[in-house]
């Protein structure tokens, strides 16, 4: 117990936060069976079976800047709200003892308190692993019905508003310091042209006089279950304040590399306008917004303690120069 936190291995990191988990659930009137890390690799995340048979998942947050109590607060709120207000198939919050949806735990050998929420169990897989032209139309009606509720609930919890490139609040490091070999100035050329011309797009979003509203802002193949064919997104952590078009272009980064990206986007915008009008205003509006998405993935990689994502970072920059080409030659 006595070595330090970040000396530890992740299944060491693992253990300890098994301990934290274990206190978090001393604040719910769950009659727990079993307890059990399904991954540690950026939050520590448990699934919690109950003697009745229920199954549940308790997150434990990293405790990060942006990812403090008013954003685990406003996340949970939404999901209860779209609980009662729709039918869409989205974790359902447990409250605790006390009526909370959020708590806070320690325990010996972790460094500071964390955040705990406990969210009903959402069953089936991945649509990463069903990435079909049908599953797409419903993930685009997914999408606007997200973004529908959104525009009429309000809160007045504090967000991050994605109102420039890099909305998070780790630093920009991109070409700074050890990096900056990764950068070598054609690419570095690539890159500064893909985040001026996210800005730009950024800036006549401002400028349009289109309210914010909540979004999703991490709605990607990994972060949508499917089960006996319907789609239910989980993982609402990095919500924040943006607009619809910010958002799908979280959506469609995540399978741009696909030689079927087009006929994907294709059958996800006749979903999404089966529900919703489609939010963009110009051609080219929602690509400026997958660049974004781009080159601020590169940038949280470079800062990502996991050993296994900083192993990949040369990798990862390269592909993503490429996928920021296709891009930008397309805007011409």
């Amino acid at each position: 117990m006595n070595k330090p936190w970040s000396e530890l291995t992740c299944r060491g990191q693992a253990l300890r936060l098994r301990r934290l988990a274990l206190k978090a659930l001393e604040q719910y009137d769950l009659p727990v069976a079993r307890l059990r890390l399904i991954t540690n690799s950026f939050n520590g995340i448990f699934r919690v079976d109950t003697i009745t048979g229920a199954k549940h998942i308790l997150r434990v947050t990293l405790p990060e800047g942006f990812h403090g109590m008013d954003s685990v607060r406003a996340e949970m709120a939404w999901l209860a709200a779209l609980s009662r207000g729709t039918d869409l198939r989205v974790p359902q919050p447990v409250a605790s003892r006390t009526g909370e949806l959020v708590v806070q735990a320690s325990c010996e050998g972790v460094p500071e308190p964390r955040l705990c929420a406990i969210f009903g169990w959402v069953p089936g897989t991945n649509l990463a692993k069903h990435l079909t032209v049908t599953n797409l139309y419903k993930l685009g009606r997914l999408s606007a019905q997200l973004h529908a509720h959104a525009a009429n609930w309000k809160h007045d919890l504090c967000l991050l508003h994605y109102d420039q490139v890099f909305p998070f609040l780790e630093p920009v490091i991109l070409f700074e310091g050890e990096y900056r070999r990764l950068f070598p100035p054609k690419r570095r050329v690539v890159y500064e042209q893909a985040i001026q011309w996210a800005q730009t797009a950024i800036d006549r979003l401002k400028a349009s006089g289109e309210s914010m509203r909540v979004i999703h802002n991490d709605l990607h193949q990994w972060n949508v279950r499917v089960f006996r064919g319907v789609l239910a997104p989980i993982d609402f952590e990095d919500l924040m304040w943006g607009w619809p078009v910010q958002d799908i272009a979280t959506t469609l980064e995540g399978f741009f590399d696909r030689e079927d990206y087009e006929e994907l986007r294709t059958a996800f915008r006749q979903g999404y306008t089966g529900h919703s009008p489609w939010p963009e205003r110009y051609p080219g509006e929602i690509d400026a917004f997958i660049a974004a998405r781009g080159v601020g993935l590169v940038n949280f990689i470079l800062q990502d303690p996991n050993p296994d994502w900083r192993a990949e970072i040369p990798s990862f920059v390269k592909a993503n120069e490429k996928h920021l080409r296709v891009l930008l030659e397309k805007r011409a």
